[in-house]
């Protein structure tokens, strides 16, 4: 062997000798700690399912203030827009006709009256002188005749006189309720007809009506749970009804009573109306009120007695192709799945209709993505999102027509174990 092989051969026995002095163990991958989670636990409470509807307020009373009489506007006595109490005056028409005439009715009067003193003095000698035979029977016949014509005359008098002085009356116009005007339609000079020129709306505003259309479905469904007794009829004793305004999506401020449900069904909307009485909010400054006729409102309508539900927040809910699930945690904090059917949804919260879940369950509300069924997490308690409260209202809350008053208040808020909310349909 030549002296180059050689150094070649030693030179790869250092070199193996070097690779194998450098290589190092592999490095053991660090345990992943578990994944932070939050749970909370399923909320038992007392719920009464109900549907929503879409609605618009009416005025609860609304009047065309409208001429009694012909004549030329004189007056006007209210700013456009004015709110007024009962029996304010708002115009005044030229009144000297309807003085004239009854100034005439008056005097037509007291002469009917001097007419009938006469004829009854006549009567009492014509009575006199018959009874004691001194005329005929014909001449006594004409002195009853004349006070009866007289007596007649003094009614009809009297009635034109009283006719004069409506007229008279009619010439100022007055508020007949408390509320609201709108605009004057018509201006001091021009000529106003009985019964036709409207001068104004008068609108009261302490009460509204809240009117909304029941589709036909939803009404065969009361329809049976009333004839199933699961539902008391509007007619038999007021129902509540919960009102929400067009800038809250979510919660139901008021409360109303239904009133009035409509004798058939708009065959053009397939839809039946229903009327509920509310009080209209009181605000500190003007315009005094919260809600005027004609705003669009939501309405909610309970169904049926309240019943318990299980609740769990809607964020918790996953969906597996179609199929809805919640991931709870056992003992050992390990995640499980479980399928769940859904129910109504009632804000944040979301009813379970299966029995898949109980107060005692733990289950995962935020990092629903970084857990699958098997693994182990490190739980913390979620903060509950409040419970919004709608309890049924007592029912001596408003005394409307047509249904009676039932008496006391045991669905007042308090009165019960636990309070009753309701859940919404989907």
């Amino acid at each position: 062997m030549n002296r180059g092989g050689v150094l070649a051969g030693v030179g790869l026995v250092v070199a193996v000798g070097l690779a194998g002095g450098c290589a190092r163990r592999p490095v053991e991958p660090v345990p992943t700690p578990p994944a932070v989670v939050t749970v909370t636990r399923p909320q038992v409470h007392l719920l009464c399912d109900y549907e929503d509807f879409t609605g618009r307020t009416e005025a609860y009373r609304l009047v065309e203030i409208r001429a009694r009489v012909t004549g030329y506007l004189e007056r006007v006595y209210f700013q456009d827009g004015q709110d007024v109490e009962a029996g304010a005056l708002l115009f005044q028409i030229d009144p000297s006709l309807y003085k004239a005439e009854y100034d005439r009715a008056s005097a037509a009067l007291l002469k009917a009256e001097r007419h009938l003193e006469t004829m009854r003095l006549n009567y009492e000698r014509a009575k006199f002188a018959y009874d004691r035979n001194t005329i005929g029977k014909e001449a006594y016949d004409q002195a009853v005749g004349d006070l009866a014509e007289a007596e007649a005359d003094v009614a009809a008098a009297r009635a034109a006189k009283e006719l004069a002085a409506t007229n008279l009356a009619f010439t100022r116009i007055t508020a007949p309720f408390a509320g609201r005007l709108s605009r004057r339609l018509v201006d001091p000079g021009n000529l106003v007809r009985a019964d036709d020129t409207i001068l104004t709306t008068l609108v009261a505003l302490d009460r509204l009506y809240a009117t909304f259309d029941v589709d036909e479905r939803t009404v065969l469904r009361f329809r049976s749970m009333i004839a199933k007794g699961e539902y008391t009829s509007a007619r038999e004793q007021p129902q509540p009804v919960y009102i929400g305004l067009a800038t809250d999506e979510e919660n139901f401020p008021l409360v109303g009573r239904i009133v009035f449900t409509d004798n058939q069904i708009d065959v053009s909307t397939g839809t039946l109306r229903v009327r509920a009485v509310l009080d209209n909010p009181r605000i500190p400054r003007p315009p005094w009120y919260m809600l005027s006729p004609g705003q669009f409102l939501r309405v909610r309508v309970p169904l049926g007695p309240p019943h318990p539900a299980v609740l769990i927040p809607e964020k918790a809910i996953g969906t597996d192709q179609g199929q809805k699930y919640v991931f709870v945690l056992n003992e050992k904090n390990e995640v499980q799945r479980r399928n769940v059917r859904l129910g109504a949804r009632y804000g944040a919260w979301r009813v379970i209709e299966d029995k898949t879940l109980g107060p005692h369950d733990r289950v995962i509300v935020d990092g629903l993505l970084r857990v699958r069924p098997g693994v182990v997490v490190n739980p913390k308690e979620a903060e509950v999102p409040p419970l919004p409260q709608f309890f049924l209202p007592p029912q001596e809350t408003l005394d409307v027509a047509p249904a009676p008053r039932p008496a006391g208040g045991s669905n007042a808020p308090g009165s019960g174990p636990a309070p009753a909310v309701v859940a919404e349909q989907r």
